[in-house]
């Protein structure tokens, strides 16, 4: 596993680059493992003629400036020292959308990851929070001597990677199942739910859209909210739907053809189960069906024109 941070200048040109100034790296036997080796090169920028405020306060700016190899150079470098690891990671899920930005830039190789961590996302997770970590904010968390400065790309890999301590494959494995399934992990138990009934439906499209269908009261407090998607199972539809207090639910339509050649709708909120789970996951990845915006328009408000009496006077005395 190879813990990959950078450090960068966007420019307030025209050139849509974010320009690399630090290429980090430590190689790790895997999570919580010891570091085997580490990479570090500055890159003499050369594309923006401004550095950011960001930029500009780096410490070790002056290493990128005077640093003799420019990007391709570098790339090279590092390159050679991935070797054949494939299983990248970085705090944040940036630093590598990066690096291939900089290397369709110059045409270069960029690594193929078979597999790329967010470790922010998973740390979040095992903090138990919905919001991004910072870096410096993560080690002040679990205790580990900041020895080093931030905002030095080897420096903050190396952080990284003695977080990797605090995170488990279980967490991985989680963070790989789609949003949806996340949201709904943790779904606290609610009272049983009435199934409701939709009539009149005259074609599937129609039911996905139709405001019965789409239209749902969270468990919980009777807040009012609506399915923006649908996600077709076996022999059913599944959608989420979120409270703003309680989090989100997931409901299930079933549809069924009347002997008018209609179709009658069954909408029911069903307890969270692995089983349900695992159901909505595999129609989560057969493809979003996403339900049509309302574009029907409020009727005008006409304004009365009656002129006033003074207007009406005055054109009596005109004519």
């Amino acid at each position: 596993m190879i813990i990959l941070d950078l450090e960068w200048n966007s420019g307030y040109d025209k050139t849509p680059l974010e320009e690399i100034l630090q290429i980090g790296a430590v190689r790790l036997d895997g999570l919580g493992g010891r570091i085997r080796d580490t990479f570090c090169v500055f890159v003499h920028p050369c594309v923006h003629r401004k550095l950011n405020r960001t930029a500009k306060a780096l410490p070790e700016l002056h290493s990128a400036l005077d640093s003799p190899y420019d990007f391709p150079t570098a790339m090279a470098a590092f390159a050679e020292w991935c070797g054949e690891d494939r299983v990248f990671a970085d705090w944040g899920g940036d630093d590598f959308a990066v690096l291939q930005q900089n290397c369709n830039f110059w045409k270069v190789p960029c690594p193929r990851p078979a597999q790329l961590i967010d470790l922010q996302a998973a740390f979040s997770v095992k903090a138990g929070t919905n919001q991004g970590v910072a870096l410096f904010r993560a080690v002040e968390y679990c205790g580990i001597p900041t020895t080093f400065t931030f905002h030095n790309a080897l420096n903050d890999a190396v952080y990284t990677a003695l977080l990797t301590a605090w995170i488990n494959q279980d967490i991985l494995d989680f963070l790989a199942l789609p949003k949806e399934i996340r949201r709904l992990n943790n779904r606290t138990t609610f009272p049983p739910q009435p199934n409701r009934c939709v009539g009149g439906l005259l074609s599937v499209q129609s039911a996905l859209n139709s405001r019965g269908c789409r239209r749902h009261l969270c468990p919980l407090c009777g807040e009012g909210s609506w399915v923006r998607r649908w996600y077709e199972g076996e022999d059913c539809y599944y959608a989420d739907f979120r409270c703003k207090k309680h989090g989100s639910f997931v409901c299930r339509l079933t549809l069924q053809e009347t002997e008018n050649n209609h179709l009658l709708g069954q909408v029911e909120i069903p307890e969270v189960t692995p089983a349900l789970l695992q159901k909505f996951d595999a129609a989560i990845r057969t493809g979003a069906i996403p339900c049509k915006p309302n574009n029907r328009k409020k009727p005008p408000h006409y304004r009365n024109h009656r002129r006033s009496p003074a207007k009406e006077r005055s054109s009596e005395v005109g004519s």
